[in-house]
């Protein structure tokens, strides 16, 4: 009663916060809206039959009378009664199941105090055997096997005894009650050990949350854990045996049919069902119990037999349902025994092989099997297939396991291994092979029907059949098929190509061509294990090209069945033919796509889409191996010039006649010489592979380009003739994939295209919101991003195309929440392309800037919001800046300042977990939004359990590109201040400690430097308030950033003239401009340290010997800017307009040699020269001459000249960080 009185108080009072209890507080369960509206309804059902009722006593008959009030006693008061009790329990299992997922500080039930969990359990197991309503019991068993997560052994260590002494059949106590007593017991414990079987024990520490562990503290930790996990085992293996006792009893009686079988039946099947999961959880306890598992497998056997032979009248539905319910539970028992010990189970595969071997394959013919129950179906065949795949039973395996374990006796392996080899014997195997195809794989004569009836659906149910996913007699089939071409490797697939022949040689009629075309699906789903034994060119073109043009005449059904199959071969093995037939047979593909049939016509629009495909994974291909060949070329090159050097240096040393015998230095370094050859002849076998590829993706793209025109009408024709969203979706696919590979090159198709959207945007609108609809909107939305990318402004200028184009952003941007979480992120994509293709920002974009906002305040898709609005920004105008300034940074600055804090956060749970508290009475320093300390450990201490995962970072990242772009707008000072707090954020992401393991934080922190350089260029003075004064944090701010400025990329070290060597030019002339400008200023104290000071002016005369290079880098991007083809319209234009605002942001056009001399002096200035020369001179003397240069305004010394300088300043260590 005091459950439920709790309970009732809180549903009296829903909307009052939970208060946060302590000591012996008990916090009940919360009850969420929607089942407060449940009881209301329920409430409201009530009271209107109440309101009846006592109208009708009213009247003055007492016929009437008497009748109303019975009617009150057993409808008004009963049923209140009972659903109440259910709501009751529903709730409770609902929350204490829920909870078990939260974290140890927030589960509700670990916070109720233990008198009253104790009444809690006492009260469901006997609501549990005497509750009077049905579905009461069912959710109070749920609940019980949720309160077992979390008491169960400790707290509640009868739980599985008591249910099993419920459960005990006792022939002198038979009675309705004492029945339905076991039914519950049993399907109470098999809930219950699913739900511990899988149990996280939880232990609490009595030191401070998130504090380490010590060696000495944690092993009574781990002793508990393990004394509560053999515990659980213990109280597992006592009820097996009495489990597998009952089943037996059970089972015979049900056999007899005599002692209540039609009851014992059930009883037994509920008994199968707590054994299956008992064999799961204990299977490390065959040898506490390997007799009585040796027994209950042994009896499984028995009774399978019997059951098969056993008359059940066909009127007995009742019998022949617990019949086969009977089978599939022994068949999921015998599957988890082989599943969960294998080693054990070796003895029982030869017995139970041969018999499952003969209900599915041998005995039944085909109309037998088909009679059969799809579940048993599934998991006979699911037997065969793992006891083939089982590792242990292989002979390398079993070799392996007799050294590993010791093993002396491994005779039972041996026998299974055996039993397996002879099962898939070449007298064997031709009849199995035969058996899996016409039974399982075979179509059926109602699945003809289908394909006349509902062609659509026919496709969909194919699908079904190969989907990862699939669980169903064919896809089953199919499997053990692939498993027995695994492991009995050729025979298996000469026996296969052996029926195929049989059956292709064989007079033609319905029934072989069904099982020819099972045959061709049989080879096409294991062509990877069959390709060697045939030749996919040859049957191409003596058999299947044939078929193909004969049925474009020929309209027979059983035509239309093999060339259904033989479309899909060519789809799934043909995607290698050689250029010959490769060219012949996209055509002729493409051909099919409008006949009649719409079967033949779906599929091969797939087998076209795979053929495509093909084209563009060879155009990545040929890709790639033009960069390994480049590759090659600059590695042969640069082994060359090494060798000039070293023959200049010797020339140098030896004088002009020992420089003339050039060849004696290759001659005293051979590995020189023999990598030179290995990389030549890798550049020859490369530079064939790449000519190869060349030759191959030509003429493939060539017949895709001549056959693109029939292939989009096709399509287009095909979207007026289907009518289910899933194969308008597939026709899309196509689409994309053709706009894909074609590139520019799909211009002539342009107008068809855009004909055509607006008829599938009508079909689009028709479907409504459903979760359909979303597909076939986001396969649209998916062509037109490929439309835009590939043909930029010429795609967004047409008419058609903007009425579908943004009428489809809105649909994915103004959204109901359910749509946008299906739509938005393609969505965006779409947004994002358009934008690049634009050449302003049009009105009908600029509506669409308050729905990215809406979306970004959901702090979903972030990353991509944050790209899309800094194509917003670079693409306005500078009123129109101004505008979106105005109206919106104030949340862009909290979705910013939001996802870098999370990074922040992130990275200091990770420090401060290995340090220690401040002393009482003392605080980190902190910045305005509270403490580093108090950040990283609100809550009283809480560790939060996180790391840096992807998702933070991608949107930290791009929080930090849009940093920059706004940074270089004109803002106003109450602009700038809005985004302070951001600033202010991404100087303590560079200063934090990098946490161990978080290696893309370091890309982060890099991101954000440009924008600390851009405000240290603009207002120097910022700094030290945004750091709060912090001598330690600043400190480590300027340590950071000369450590990632000095980092060199691999490319640069090797003296390569890639992109990698410009990013690094840039990076440090950023980052110079930056820190020379805070030294001019003198904003940090710390600066002023002389090894720091010493390490700082390094990355800055290392950024001005680079200057003339990067000056040359810079110009030659604002000449490309300048002269860019106009007319080349599928330009990215936002990557041009970003391009052309970085080159003229603050710290690259900044006059550095003047501000690095400045800085230079000011050093001097306060520290003397003398102490600064000493300083620079231990990172490496050749700094010494180039500060000089600087201090007297002279040209600096060039940049190979201090080269072994920037070594010292990468490896030294000044004992500052």
């Amino acid at each position: 009663m005091r459950f439920r009185c709790r309970w009732t108080a809180k549903i009296q009072n829903p909307v009052q916060k939970q208060r946060q209890h302590s000591g012996t507080g008990s916090p009940m369960l919360h009850l969420g809206f929607c089942k407060l509206c449940w009881i209301f309804r329920v409430k409201m059902k009530l009271l209107a039959k109440c309101e009846l009722i006592l109208t009708a006593s009213l009247h003055r008959p007492a016929s009437h009378r008497q009748t109303a009030q019975r009617n009150w006693r057993r409808t008004c008061v009963v049923s209140c009664l009972q659903n109440v009790r259910l709501l009751a329990t529903v709730l409770a299992k609902n929350a204490v199941g829920s909870s078990w997922r939260k974290t140890l500080g927030t589960r509700e039930w670990s916070r109720i105090p233990e008198t009253e969990k104790s009444h809690v359990r006492s009260a469901a197991a006997s609501l549990l055997l005497n509750e009077p309503q049905r579905r009461v019991a069912t959710q109070t068993g749920l609940l019980i096997a949720n309160i077992a997560r979390f008491d169960f052994p400790a707290k509640w260590p009868t739980l599985l005894s008591d249910l099993t002494s419920a459960a005990w059949w006792a022939e002198d106590e038979v009675s309705q009650a004492k029945i339905e007593q076991n039914d519950r017991a049993l399907f109470t414990l098999k809930h219950v050990v699913r739900a511990v079987k899988s149990k996280r024990i939880v232990v609490e520490t009595s030191g401070p949350s998130g504090g380490s562990v010590s060696t000495a503290e944690l092993k009574p930790l781990a002793d508990k854990i393990a004394h509560e996990r053999k515990m659980l085992n213990t109280k597992a293996e006592e009820i097996f045996p009495i489990l597998r006792q009952q089943w037996q009893q059970h089972f015979i009686a049900f056999m007899d049919n005599r002692h209540m079988g039609e009851t014992r039946g059930p009883l037994a099947n509920r008994c199968l069902g707590v054994l299956r999961e008992l064999l799961h959880m204990l299977a490390d306890s065959w040898t506490q119990l390997g007799s009585e598992i040796r027994e209950f497998l042994e009896g499984i056997y028995r009774a399978t037999t019997a059951i098969s032979t056993m008359a059940i009248s066909s009127e007995d539905k009742l019998r022949i349902q617990t019949a086969n319910k009977a089978r599939v539970r022994m068949l999921q028992c015998v599957i988890m025994a082989l599943d969960r010990n294998p080693v054990e189970f070796a003895a029982f595969l030869p017995p139970f092989l041969a018999l499952y071997s003969t209900n599915a394959l041998t005995a039944p013919d085909a109309a037998g099997v088909y009679a059969l129950p799809a579940k048993r179906r599934v998991l006979l065949t699911t037997f065969l297939a793992r006891a083939l795949v089982c590792p242990h039973y292989e002979p390398d395996m079993i070799k392996f396991i007799k050294m590993k374990d010791g093993m002396t006796d491994s005779q039972q392996l041996e026998e299974a291994s055996t039993a397996l080899t002879q099962w898939l014997s070449p007298e064997h195997c031709y009849h199995l092979i035969a058996a899996v195809i016409s039974k399982y794989i075979a179509l059926t004569s109602e699945e003809l029907q289908e394909w006349q009836a509902d062609p659509e659906g026919f496709i969909r149910s194919l699908d079904a059949d190969t989907g990862p996913d699939a669980d169903n007699p064919r896809a089953c089939g199919v499997a053990l098929l692939l498993c027995m071409l695994r492991k009995g490797s050729s025979h298996v697939a000469e026996a296969m190509l052996s029926y195929v022949t049989h059956l292709q040689n064989q007079a033609v009629s319905p029934s072989t061509l069904l099982l020819r075309e099972a045959c061709y699906r049989a080879v096409g789903e294991g062509f990877a294990h069959v390709s060697q034994h045939i030749d996919f060119t040859t049957w191409y073109a003596s058999e299947l090209q044939g078929l193909l043009e004969k049925g474009l005449t020929e309209t027979q059904p059983e035509q239309q069945l093999l060339c259904a199959r033989a479309l899909w071969l060519i789809g799934v093995c043909g995607t290698d033919l050689p250029n010959q037939h490769w060219s012949a047979a996209y055509p002729l593909l493409v051909h099919y796509m409008s006949v009649q049939d719409l079967v033949l016509s779906l599929t091969a629009l797939g087998a076209v889409l795979a053929m495509t495909a093909v084209v563009l994974e060879e155009a990545s291909a040929l890709e790639q191996a033009e960069e390994a060949v480049l590759h090659m070329q600059r590695q042969i090159q640069r082994v060359r010039q090494l060798q000039q050097q070293q023959a200049q240096q010797q020339q140098q040393q030896q004088g002009r006649d020992a420089g003339m015998e050039g060849g004696g230095l290759l001659r005293e370094m051979p590995w020189q010489q023999e990598l030179l050859q290995e990389q030549e002849q890798g550049l020859q076998a490369g530079q064939q592979q790449q000519y190869g590829l060349m030759q191959d993706c030509q003429a493939h793209m060539a017949v895709v380009e001549a056959q693109a025109g029939a292939v989009f009408h096709s399509c287009f024709q095909l979207l007026s003739r289907v009518s289910e969203v899933d194969s308008m979706v597939r026709v899309l696919h196509l689409v994309t994939v053709m706009l894909e590979a074609l590139g520019p090159k799909a211009q002539p198709h342009f107008a068809a295209i855009t004909a055509a959207l607006p008829q599938i945007w009508n079909a689009a609108t028709q479907e409504g919101s459903s979760g359909p609809a979303s597909r076939l909107h986001s396969a649209l939305m998916a062509v037109l991003t490929h439309m835009v990318g590939r043909l930029g402004s010429l795609a967004i200028q047409d008419s058609h195309i903007q009425a579908v184009l943004y009428a489809l952003l809105q649909k994915g941007l103004e959204g109901s929440p359910a749509e946008q979480e299906v739509l938005v992120e393609d969505a965006v994509k779409l947004l994002n392309a358009t934008l690049s293709a634009s050449s302003s920002l049009e009105p009908p974009l600029q509506r669409f800037l308050p729905n990215l906002i809406t979306i970004l305040q959901r702090s979903k898709d972030n990353a991509a919001i944050f790209q899309v609005l800094e194509g917003y920004f670079v693409a306005a105008d500078p009123g129109l800046v101004t505008w979106m300034l105005d109206a919106q940074l104030p949340q862009i600055a909290d979705a910013m300042h939001r996802s870098l804090d999370a990074i922040l956060s992130a990275a200091l749970r990770a420090q401060n977990s290995r340090e220690q508290p401040p002393p009482s009475g003392q605080q980190h320093p902190h910045h305005q939004r509270g403490t580093l300390w108090n950040r990283a450990h609100k809550g009283g201490g809480k560790k939060e359990v996180g790391a840096l995962d992807m998702d933070k970072l991608s949107d930290a990242s791009a929080a930090a590109s849009l940093l920059t772009v706004l940074l270089e707008q004109n803002l106003s000072d109450g602009q700038q201040a809005l985004l302070s707090p951001i600033l202010r954020t991404a100087m303590h992401i560079v200063a934090v400690t990098q946490p161990q393991g978080a290696m893309h934080l370091h890309s982060v922190a890099d991101n954000l430097l440009e924008a600390l350089a851009m405000t240290a260029c603009s207002s120097p003075a910022m700094f030290p308030a945004l750091m709060g004064n912090n001598e330690e944090t600043e400190g480590r701010l300027l340590d950071r950033w000369v450590a990632i400025a000095s980092t060199r990329h691999l490319e640069e070290i090797l003296g390569l003239g890639t992109m990698g060597a410009l990013q690094g030019r840039v990076k440090r002339h950023i980052a110079a401009a930056g820190l020379s400008t805070l030294l001019v200023s003198a904003a940090f104290a710390p600066m002023f340290m002389v090894q720091r000071l010493a390490r700082i002016l390094a990355v800055c005369l290392r950024a001005l010997a680079e200057s003339k290079a990067f000056t040359a880098e810079e110009a030659e991007r604002r000449t490309l800017i300048a002269n860019r083809d106009v007319n080349d319209a599928s330009q990215d234009l936002t990557k041009l307009r970003r391009t052309s605002l970085s080159v003229q942001s603050a710290p690259r056009s900044l006059d550095l040699h003047a501000t690095v001399g400045a800085a230079a002096q000011k050093a001097v200035s306060v520290v003397g020269q003398e102490a600064l020369v000493e300083a620079i001179g231990w990172l490496d003397s050749s700094f010494v001459q180039a500060l000089r240069s600087v201090l007297h305004d002279a040209a600096l010394v060039s940049e190979g000249d201090i080269s072994e300088a920037l070594k010292a300043l990468s490896t030294k260590d000044d004992g500052l960080g």
